[in-house]
């Protein structure tokens, strides 16, 4: 066995075990990780995740080499390599570029199915795409390495990183980014991973080739697009339920395609019935939130599972796989007994 190879079986067992503290850590903060109820914002309305906000200080942390304290005065992002037209900002010129806001869901790659790491947020920043043509693209650039000031990479073909959704952000739910969360400047990119959108960004350069990154190197996914999935949030696991009807919630999330379809079964995937998507209004940015009435349950032991379709038509794998290399897949499934 090759030492590449070793490396990226060892980067997919298990972040934080075999790789060490100081090199990766992951805390488990975030809506999965603290399992507030679906339910408590139906009385939102239609406009439910979007109020599904993670306070900053219960915000999911990830980090690779540690969480760098960026002195915002020294710093600077340059945008270079394969251009006709270098770009340098400081934190005050990034600040007075045009604005953007939006809300958007993030997810850590090594989420496991119903897991802790992902959470949304209000975010502030500018638009990627418009620095880039600003700095006049050479032909021959097809791939762009982002640096982050802790030493970490990661890369993104010029295609997808040209998307107009893409932004640089510098607020987080109101507030300047802390210091934890990538101030000054972080890349944002709808429906990809975390690991593909560094923070404490400091530089853009396109080049000609591919380019492997940190975690990539390791075997990790290349391009990280968030794989369609779907989380029951009531009941839990071993739950005892009673009622002539019972309310199943949970949410759903993809990649930029968005939800179009949830559907539920009651009998271990015997039978699948349609949920009601009852909060959805970014669906390729934003989890939705969807809920099934349960009418007269039978007494005795169910497993329920649940699984989505996109936009695009493309249902959920059922297939159960791990974290590594390409984010989990699998049915979300909760036992539970009727009374």
């Amino acid at each position: 066995m090759d030492r590449r190879r070793f490396i990226s079986i060892a980067g997919g067992a298990g972040l934080g075990i075999l790789l060490p503290y100081a090199v990766y850590r992951s805390l488990s903060y975030g809506f999965g990780g603290l399992r507030v109820g679906v339910k408590d914002y139906e009385k939102f309305g239609p406009e439910a995740a979007l109020r599904a906000i993670a306070p900053v200080d219960q915000f999911y942390i990830t980090s690779s080499h540690g969480e760098p304290a960026v002195d915002v005065n020294k710093w600077s992002l340059t945008i270079d390599g394969l251009v006709d037209e270098p770009l340098h900002f400081n934190y005050d010129d990034i600040r007075k570029l045009s604005p953007y806001e939006t809300t958007l869901t993030l997810e850590c790659i090594s989420n496991e199915i119903a897991g802790g790491l992902i959470d949304t947020a209000d975010w502030r920043g500018t638009l990627l795409r418009p620095l880039l043509e600003r700095a006049a693209l050479k032909s021959n650039a097809k791939y762009a390495i982002l640096y982050a000031a802790e030493g970490y990479t990661t890369g993104h073909t010029l295609q997808r990183l040209m998307r107009d959704g893409n932004f640089l952000a510098y607020d987080m739910d109101g507030e300047p980014l802390n210091r934890i969360h990538g101030f000054p400047l972080r890349v944002l990119m709808p429906g990809i991973y975390g690991m593909k959108m560094p923070k404490w960004l400091t530089r853009i350069e396109l080049v000609d080739k591919d380019h492997l990154g940190y975690w990539e190197w390791m075997g990790w996914s290349n391009t990280g697009e968030r794989q369609l999935q779907s989380v029951i949030d009531d009941p839990r696991e071993k739950a005892q339920i009673a009622g002539q009807s019972f309310v199943i919630s949970g949410w759903a999330v993809t990649n930029n395609v968005g939800v179009a379809k949830v559907e539920i079964s009651t009998d271990g995937g015997g039978s699948w019935n349609p949920c009601q998507i009852f909060s959805n209004p970014k669906p390729s940015q934003v989890w939705a939130f969807w809920r099934y009435v349960w009418a007269n349950p039978p007494r005795g032991k169910h497993e329920i599972q649940v699984r989505a379709t996109d936009a695009n038509g493309k249902l959920q794998t059922a297939s159960k796989s791990g974290e590594w290399p390409d984010g989990a897949t699998g049915y979300h499934t909760v036992g539970v007994e009727v009374l």
